[in-house]
């Protein structure tokens, strides 16, 4: 079984996310809830009381609590445009497509330029299937958006994807939009740059890649591994090999400590094999 370093570092992430989620998710949210119920017994007519604790239950993933107090909040005046996006939002959570388009039409229709509010219509029509629709409206969020990050590219050349399987030249650009904004050393951009290269096989691209990688990444020896790997699976055995021959003087230039880590000691038993399998 190979090792992919850069997986194992992504999982790694999204450990640690999951971990910390419960904590930021919740935290004091019940007390907060509980201090605004107090505020509402004080002042039942004030909507702006109704409008932050139906955001709080929102956050506390208590979808029809927040729907109720958001419908009180209107029904008592707060005619801000924020409320209708908050409405919209939390049927979108509550994955009630159809009354979440209607709800953020409905707030298009009010400001028709705004970029969140085009982002969640997007989101709303790709989990209705019409994959179009949702490409057309996440195009004008990737070209409007300030303050982009990798995971809204990272979501648009998916859609790319999903509306056209094969067209990998526009997923790439869009990925190559997300280097220009953010950075040449986005790593989960890169990532996504390589795979879908060997996905669309432009393997002079991929294999740019991975010296890309090799490059950038102080653990050269499981870079060059991956790119053994790949070259082997595209029938390029020569190159393979010095690929190989690479990692394995990598890894002797290593520190004893180093050497003597299981995930060296996997990887140099992955070279080991994959070398076998030219010799015979």
């Amino acid at each position: 079984m190979k090792i992919n370093y850069s997986r194992i570092r992504v999982l790694f992430v999204i450990a640690l996310l999951l971990l910390s989620a419960p904590l930021f998710a919740h935290g004091d949210l019940p007390e907060r809830i509980e201090k605004k119920t107090k505020e509402i017994l004080k002042n039942p007519m004030d909507y702006r009381l109704y409008y932050e604790r139906g955001l709080l239950y929102q956050q506390h993933m208590e979808y029809n609590k927040a729907l109720k107090d958001y419908s009180k909040s209107k029904y008592l005046g707060n005619n801000n445009k924020i409320l209708q996006y908050r409405i919209s939002e939390v049927y979108y959570l509550s994955e009630e497509y159809d009354k979440a388009l209607k709800s953020i039409t409905s707030y298009l229709e009010i400001d028709n330029i705004d970029v969140k509010a085009k982002k969640l219509q997007a989101q709303i029509l790709f989990n209705q299937k019409q994959y179009k629709k949702s490409l057309d409206a996440y195009s004008y969020v990737v070209n409007n958006m300030i303050d982009i990050r990798p995971e809204d590219i990272l979501e648009y050349a998916n859609i790319i994807l999903v509306e056209n399987n094969k067209n990998y030249k526009a997923a790439l650009n869009a990925i190559e939009l997300g280097l220009r904004h953010l950075g040449a050393d986005t790593f989960s951009l890169q990532l996504k740059k390589l795979e879908y290269l060997k996905d669309a096989n432009q393997t002079e691209e991929a294999i740019q890649q991975y010296n890309y990688f090799i490059d950038e990444n102080q653990r050269k020896e499981f870079w060059y591994y991956e790119k053994a790997n790949y070259l082997a699976k595209i029938d390029r055995p020569e190159e393979a090999m010095i690929s190989l021959k690479l990692a394995s003087l990598t890894i002797d230039r290593l520190n004893a400590k180093y050497q003597n880590m299981k995930a060296i000691i996997t990887l140099k038993e992955q070279i080991k094999n994959l070398e076998n399998s030219f010799n015979n």
